[in-house]
């Protein structure tokens, strides 16, 4: 049974990491955003069909709060708004070019500040404190999330090409090149999906989306895994070798024979999935168009 001095650290904890975030987040405010905004910029660039509705409960923002918060970013030019096609009462609100430079500036400032951060430790230092914060993060969402995995829907797609943009230029800073590449194949994947052939399935948290996996027929027999994607927050918590298993699971319920997949090397923790899965490193290629010392990997799978 937990006691009351344990209850006393626990909240000594809180107290103690509110005030390392506010270390982590001054030079963002010196750039004229709170920390509430930033939240808010980070729900927009997920997907272009982001509302005003979605943000206020997936962020429990008040609403008059929220409206002039949006307000602002629209007179600052960070984002703008469509109209929904089917419902003329639903605006869609999405980052502009400028909009998504300020979110991938103040994105890599806190990278930055984590950096400097945990510079003045040793590795093993390092590694004793990211361990616990994945350990503390895992274990608290478990009792706390509700996970599910559907098939996609038309309004995942935005999310889908969004989320792959976002992180994939936070994580390893990846060119327009790539976004465009991105944004060529999962449209294409879209207006040619055959659910005889073909799924995609995306992990929900809390009923918001948190990651995907596609499988695409390739040639006869011969399936590609696609658009495998975790949030940073739902990592290291074996949903990924869910949404693999699942992948996997419906290529040999339908007769697929072999299955490949194209990664890039920086991706290491995703390798280990699919080391454990069978597959092989079987050719790689140069993609210096996409970033720096960037190399493409093929992998390969006989079921």
């Amino acid at each position: 049974m937990i006691s009351a001095d344990m209850i006393a650290e626990i909240m000594g904890f809180n107290r103690f990491y509110s005030n390392i975030l506010n270390l982590l987040n001054k030079q963002i405010m010196a750039e004229g955003y709170s920390l509430t905004e930033t939240r808010v910029l980070f729900e927009i660039g997920k997907t272009d069909r982001c509302t005003a509705n979605i943000l206020v409960n997936q962020l429990d923002i008040d609403r008059s709060y929220m409206s002039r918060m949006i307000a602002r970013f629209e007179k600052k030019g960070i984002i703008d708004k469509t109209q929904s096609p089917t419902d003329s009462r639903i605006n869609y609100i999405r980052l502009t070019e400028k909009g998504r430079h300020d979110f991938n500036r103040l994105n890599d400032m806190q990278s930055e500040q984590i950096t400097h951060l945990f510079h003045k430790m040793n590795e093993e230092d390092q590694k004793l404190i990211f361990d616990a914060m994945i350990m503390i993060k895992n274990k608290l969402s478990d009792v706390t999330d509700v996970i599910s995995i559907r098939p996609f829907t038309p309004s995942d797609i935005e999310y889908v090409i969004s989320r792959h943009k976002t992180l994939y230029y936070a994580e390893r800073h990846l060119s327009n090149v790539f976004f465009n590449y991105v944004d060529r194949i999962v449209y294409q994947f879209a207006n040619n999906f055959n659910p005889k052939t073909d799924c995609l399935n995306i992990l929900e948290c809390n009923g918001n989306p948190a990651g995907s996996i596609a499988v695409v027929k390739a040639e006869d027999k011969i399936a590609q895994i696609r658009f495998f994607m975790l949030e940073p927050e739902m990592r290291g918590r074996g949903y990924g070798n869910k949404l693999m298993d699942m992948a996997l699971d419906f290529c040999r319920e339908k007769k697929y024979k072999h299955v490949f997949l194209l990664t890039i090397s920086a991706q290491v923790i995703a390798r280990h999935i699919y080391e454990r899965r069978g597959f092989r490193k079987t050719d790689s290629y140069d993609k210096s168009e996409w970033g720096e010392s960037v190399v493409e990997e093929r992998w390969d799978l006989e079921l």
